[in-house]
Parts: C-alpha cells; structure tokens; sequence
C-alpha cells in the first residue's frame, strides 16, 4: 500500500516545530538538542527579503517575487546543493550558526559578495558590474515563519524545520526517500515549483516511486529542458542575386551598392553560434529584397547628388539550436 504524504500535515508538523523551539523535529529525529528556527526581515524592495536560520543553515524567501523561484538555500551542511536552489547559483562561501556569505568569482557578475551576520542581523552585499553600490541593511527579527512556509516555492521551509537536530548526522538528508516525499508533497502543488519537483523526485532510486511520481519527474524534466533551450534564426548572404539601376551611368554604381546592401542583411553567422554549443537543426532558401529602390545621397554632388538602385539577395535561413539542461545558468550575470 503506498502511504499517502498530505501536504497540511507536512505544515503542521513544520509549524509544531518553529511553535515548540523544534522539539518534534528532534523527537523524529532521534536523541538530539534541537536548533532554534529563526527568521529576518529585510526589506520588500531587497534582494533579499527574508531569511530564516536554523543553525548554520539559511533559507533566502522573497515573496514579492512572484514569477518565478523564490526561495533559496544556504549552507555548506548539505553536499551537492542543486544548482538553482542557491540564491541566483552564486556558490557558499561560509555557512555558520554566525551566518553566512556567498561569493561569485565569475567576471561581470551582478552580486560579487553577499554576506549576513545573524548576530547583529546586517545584510551585506557588494554589487559587480552594476551602477549599484554596496548596499548594507540591519534585518529585523521576524515572527510570522509560516507565511513564509506557504509562500516559498523553490527550497520549501520545510527542509529547516525537518533538519533542527544539532547533531548532524541524525538530521535527514536529500536523496533520503521519506526526507524527499515530504519536501516533495510540500512543494509539489506550488507555481513555479518545476526544479524542485524533478530534484526531490529524480535523486531517489527510480524504483521508489509511484507511476504518478516517475511521470511527475519526467515531466518536470522536460519543462526544464525545454524553459532553459534557445533557438535562433540565422539568414546569410550567398553572395548572389540582382540589383537594378535607374540610369545607364549609374550601373556600376547601383551593382556596389546593392552588394554592399545585401551584405549588411546578414548580422551575424552561423559560425558565431556553433561555436556556443549550438547546432542547426534546419536550412531553407531565402531571398530578401529592398522592396523597392533605395536612395544613396552624394552630398559632393557625384551622380547629380544621389542614385537610386534596387537589391535582390540570394541566402540561407537557418535555424539553430541549444539544447539546455535542468538547471538554468547565468542567473547572477551582471548588468548596467
């Protein structure tokens, strides 16, 4: 029979933890002093919102944030953090019951540094290839952790509150079918939930799960697959077609021209995306034309001041592709 996994009582017990200073969370645990569940206050308008700690664990929440992942995961306890449960994938530094920082040592980077002392409760963060400067803010404690369990859509909160044991190894761990099922149920039911459905769900044995799990999977799979491919259309100039003129001594003219047109139609190659990892996956014969005369003035009074001719170009439009992966990458690139 399998056992049904009811998202409320993932709630309740998720709550009955923060309540209770985390003793059900240690009762199901084992033997274990638990580790208090705290939150902060940071600011609508951050890019940081909330952060919740439990010892030397963080969740970033910003529910503002409402068309895409929002909840985020910190810490160095847990081996093999999926990519895009870290906040914008910017590594972990340091994750300590002190606090934390993130660093990203790629170039133009839109965050380089964020770092939080849970003691004094300041949130720093040193901006790259930005016109913002460092921006630095002293988070205020926070009560209401359960609005931040039903809002958060990536990490669910859930992976605090079932992980409050101080020792270490008594705390479940990703991968585990029970620890998994549960942030799985918790999460499963959310917008912008995909990445972690396939996570939860994939890094189990194939054989665990129900029908209803391995398609869910799946699925999840192929909409990440899908959300983080991109296609392009090249079109390139063969170096042929016509051109027309409007008087005899402006022939040689028109034909330097209309060349000079139709190689100004092609904007980039399909070498610049080969090279990128794309492949073509279509050609197709294209002409494109000027529709009309085109008028090129001579201020110095060559041709009696301009010359009217017309193009015809002869190319390819192709069609490339990149196929992505689960995981969306450059989400920290920088800008401004």
């Amino acid at each position: 029979m399998t056992k049904q996994i009811n998202q409320q009582l993932v709630i309740a017990i998720s709550a009955a933890a923060v309540a209770s200073g985390g003793v059900l969370a240690a009762f199901v645990l084992g033997i274990g002093q638990s580790r208090t569940l705290q939150a902060y206050s940071c600011g609508n308008d951050k890019d940081m919102e909330y952060i919740i700690k439990s010892g030397s664990e963080f969740i970033i929440v910003n529910p503002s944030n409402e068309w895409s992942r929002n909840s985020f995961l910190v810490s160095q306890d847990t081996p093999s953090v999926p990519k895009n449960w870290l906040f914008r994938g910017i590594p972990v530094k340091a994750s300590t019951n002190d606090g934390f920082q993130i660093e990203d040592s790629k170039p133009d980077r839109h965050i380089k540094i964020a770092s939080f002392d849970a003691v004094t409760g300041v949130l720093t963060i040193n901006y790259g290839r930005s016109n913002l400067k460092t921006s630095s803010i002293t988070c205020k404690p926070y009560s209401d952790i359960q609005k931040l369990v039903l809002v958060a859509n990536n990490v669910p909160v859930e992976y605090l509150t079932l992980r409050q044991n101080n020792i270490s190894l008594l705390n479940p761990r990703l991968g585990q079918k029970d620890f998994n099922l549960l942030l799985y149920a918790a999460i499963n039911s959310k917008e912008h939930s995909t990445y972690s459905i396939y996570h939860l769900l994939s890094s189990m044995p194939g054989d665990s799960l129900t029908g209803d799990q391995s398609l869910a999977m799946k699925e999840a799979r192929d909409k990440l697959i899908e959300a983080n491919s991109s296609e392009v259309d090249v079109w390139e100039y063969n170096g042929t077609g016509r051109y027309s003129w409007q008087y005899p001594n402006e022939k040689g003219e028109a034909e330097r021209l209309s060349i000079a047109w139709c190689n100004d139609q092609q904007y980039s190659s399909t070498g610049d995306y080969t090279s990128k990892g794309y492949k073509i996956v279509s050609s197709t014969p294209e002409q494109r034309s000027s529709g009309g005369y085109v008028r090129e003035n001579y201020p110095d009074g060559r041709f009696a001041g301009y010359v009217n001719y017309t193009a015809e170009c002869n190319g390819t439009n192709y069609k490339l592709r990149k196929t992505g992966g689960v995981d969306a990458e450059d989400e920290n690139q920088g800008y401004g």
